[in-house]
């Protein structure tokens, strides 16, 4: 993204938007959508049912349902991105309902973060991600979403709610609340 998106929200929205519209307008950008949104969608899935050929089904669902929905999506005014996750979730509802049962996920079984940029970042991330692991397990499943959308995700306030129906304040005080939980729960671990 680039500097002047990041320091100008509005810019930033006024991007979302346009593209919502290209996309509605010609179906056939949603392989820039894909290529820019795949990867983090497959990866959230993955921690969820931990079956890598269930959640690579999930996201085809997913981007199949994008198409099939795309001639009456009307812009909301959040990304196009949101509503995948929001898409996405549901997805899991069914899935879990016909399931039955949560399994839960290996560490080995996510895929190793990539970088182009510096090694010793990527180390200390893995490092970190292996702590923090155990203890986001801890905390509830709305916990673990909420903290999946804000820093996995890289959604905004807005794009959250959306996500889970929801409005901004309340994803801003859940976004909160469970930062503070895994906080305590990551400092008496420590």
């Amino acid at each position: 993204m680039p500097a002047e998106t990041e320091k100008n929200p509005d810019l930033e929205m006024q991007n979302k938007r346009e593209f919502f519209e290209r996309l509605k307008n010609d179906p056939a950008n949603i392989a820039e959508l894909y290529d820019r949104s795949a990867d983090k969608l497959f990866r959230f899935l993955l921690k969820r049912v931990g079956h890598k050929e269930t959640a690579e089904d999930m996201v085809s669902r997913t981007f199949v349902k994008l198409l099939e929905a795309l001639p009456s999506l009307v812009w909301k005014g959040v990304s196009i991105e949101a509503w995948l996750y929001k898409t996405a979730t549901n997805g899991l509802i069914d899935h879990w309902r016909s399931a039955g049962h949560k399994r839960e996920v290996l560490a080995d079984e996510f895929p190793d973060v990539e970088s182009e940029d510096d090694p010793a970042f990527i180390a200390e991330i893995n490092i970190e991600a292996e702590k923090l692991e155990p203890i986001l397990s801890e905390l509830s499943p709305r916990d673990q979403q909420v903290l999946d959308l804000k820093f996995f995700g890289g959604f905004e306030l807005a794009e959250i709610a959306a996500v889970m129906d929801i409005q901004v304040n309340h994803a801003s005080v859940l976004v909160y609340r469970a930062l503070r939980r895994l906080r305590k729960k990551y400092l008496a671990n420590v």
